[in-house]
């Protein structure tokens, strides 16, 4: 058979950082597989096989052996050591296959290893059948996912070779032209041999942080992540924006996948009679799709949302405020998800509940037990970072077993914190609330609790003499300088004026007004963009618009146009093709 070299390494590297690097890429292959989510073992075995008509092991492992072996299987993610007896006792009837562990692999110098998995694609719900044949003696590793040929790509149709030459060179090869000519031979070039060279000349074999889904089975993960994703989100989508103005791609998967990552963890660690509390449940969604599963709680927030009418009367959403000193003596589970200000009191909410009350926490904002925002005591870690130990340490000194994962959400605040309570009887419960009692006291009395209504800061609550007053004076600096543009309906020109820096005409409002829009959050920036249809505000950079005309939009056509009563010029269009409405006074 012949080989196609893909991609050879002009560095020579160690055998053992060639392997090393190998096993990574077999670990994780969603990390460059993109289409990918996660990989689950079947079995790892040693395989004694000896044919003089063959070659190399991987021959007789073709597409058609293998497709054949699968589809007679009912389940492939259960098939046993029988699976490759079944392919290989054609050419060797007496081939030996013993399950092995990692650890056999690392110490053998020699041998020919199987490892067989399940690849779970990202977007379908049709799970792939991978081979990968590692030979010691020869310095290869081959891959080969088995798949229909009708289902969607999610890995090269073809057999590909990782090795390392003789000479210590890494390469990757295919066993013919035809597979060298396709976009997979390229992602395998571009974007597989790169990161693999990589990990092999720099040792960076592992993430240092905080690994991801790691407290529970991915597969299973993946499979009912699908099933709720099909159950619930096209519907979801669909209804959202009538209700609310976030992102229904965002927010609706991301709250699809927490419920999946809490039922999977609930399953895994053998939860029974699931009562969960949602402390400042905001969109509701999350309960909602508990409760839907058949999982007993509810999500308290202090005020409803309007998508709270989507779920009708399958959520259990009520209204309240959960404080410091809030318990639910029921609860088995307190769910803090973005729980703000409440994040580093879950733990405590918990502790205080029952003894038989574990939480689980996605921290987001930084806040410190008193409220305030959190101020980073190591400064070798990021504030996320370090926010992430406070919180373990408030866990732990509130007696839990604390683990920390990191999920697989649309949200750079991916690491939560579950607490599990350990079997302490009501004297070490006691004991340790006292311990902690001075700590809470201390920081319960500067605690504020959010506000039922939201304070509305961006700038449109601001006094209306003082938008004019800041408006008229910003179009006035711009006008200083000429720009002119000729108006078609009348020949004359109308000045569009120039470009001023947002930092410079601040300097220049006084310093009252400046602390009326700070109070307002955002200050001048704000106020300009919020008057898009006067100004554009890019870069820190603020110039005029150009007047809409009737055929750029209609939809402003009711409303007073600004520039007809206000800019010098009058405004660049007559009345009959503005995009507003001229008002004579």
């Amino acid at each position: 058979m012949d080989q196609i070299p893909l991609a050879t390494s002009s560095t020579l590297l160690p055998l053992e950082s060639f392997w090393n690097s190998v096993l990574v890429y077999h670990d994780k292959p969603h990390v460059v597989n993109r289409k990918l989510a996660t990989v689950s073992p079947i079995f790892f075995c040693k395989i004694g096989f000896h044919c003089p008509r063959i070659k190399r092991l991987h021959e007789i492992f073709t597409w058609e052996a293998l497709i054949y072996e699968i589809r007679k299987a009912q389940d492939f993610t259960k098939l046993t050591p029988d699976f490759i007896k079944a392919v290989t006792e054609n050419y060797d009837k007496e081939a030996t296959i013993t399950n092995v562990t990692r650890e056999d692999f690392h110490n053998s110098v020699d041998g020919q290893f199987i490892s067989l998995r399940v690849l779970f694609p990202r977007q379908s719900p049709h799970k792939c059948l991978e081979v990968v044949i590692f030979d010691k003696e020869k310095r290869t590793a081959t891959f080969f996912a088995v798949q229909e040929q009708d289902h969607p790509l999610v890995a090269p149709r073809f057999p590909y070779h990782i090795e390392l030459t003789q000479s210590g060179n890494l390469r990757i090869v295919l066993n013919n032209f035809e597979d060298a000519d396709t976009s997979a031979a390229e992602w395998l070039s571009d974007k597989l041999f790169p990161k693999v060279l990589k990990w092999a000349e720099n040792g960076v074999l592992e993430d240092a942080g905080v690994g991801s889904l790691s407290l529970i089975a991915s597969d299973e993960y993946y499979t009912l992540y699908s099933s709720l994703k099909e159950k619930y989100g096209e519907k979801l989508v669909r209804q959202w924006p009538t209700k609310a103005k976030t992102d229904p791609q965002k927010y609706i998967f991301e709250d699809i996948a927490i419920a999946t990552y809490l039922i999977c963890l609930w399953r895994k660690i053998g939860a029974q009679d699931i009562n969960f509390v949602d402390c400042g449940c905001g969109n509701g969604l999350l309960v909602y799709i508990l409760n839907r599963e058949g999982y007993t709680g509810f999500g308290l927030d202090v005020r409803s949302r309007k998508v709270w009418e989507l779920y009708s009367d399958q959520a259990d959403l009520r209204i309240g405020i959960v404080k410091p000193d809030s318990t639910f003596p029921q609860a088995t589970w307190i769910i803090g998800n973005h729980s703000d200000e409440l994040t580093p009191w879950i733990p405590i909410i918990a502790l205080n509940s029952s003894k038989r009350t574990n939480y689980f926490v996605l921290p987001c904002c930084p806040y410190e037990l008193n409220g305030c925002k959190y101020a980073r005591v190591n400064i070798k870690l990021s504030q996320y970072g370090d926010y992430l130990d406070y919180v373990e340490n408030l866990s732990n000194m509130c007696g839990f077993t604390t683990s920390i994962d990191k999920l697989r959400i649309p949200s750079t605040r991916r690491v939560c914190l579950v607490g599990v309570r350990d079997n302490f009887d009501d004297s070490q419960i006691g004991e340790i609330k006292k311990q902690i009692s001075n700590l809470i006291s201390d920081n319960l009395k500067e605690f504020k609790p959010r506000n039922a209504v939201e304070p509305v800061q961006n700038c449109s609550r601001l006094n209306r003499d003082l938008i004019t007053r800041i408006s008229n004076f910003v179009v006035k600096e711009l006008l200083e300088t000429l720009s002119p543009l000729r108006r078609e309906f009348d020949g004359k020109s109308w000045n569009q004026g120039g470009t001023r820096n947002l930092n410079e005409l601040c300097d220049k409002i006084s310093p009252e007004d400046k602390q009326s829009l700070k109070n307002e959050c955002g200050g001048l920036q704000t106020l300009l963009k919020n008057r898009k249809y006067i100004f554009n505000v890019r870069w820190g950079m603020v110039n005029l618009q150009k007047p809409l005309s009737l055929k750029e939009s209609s939809k402003y056509k009711d409303k007073p146009c600004w520039f007809f009563k206000n800019h010098p010029d009058g405004c660049l269009h007559q009345s009959e093709t503005c995009a507003y409405k001229h008002i004579d006074d």
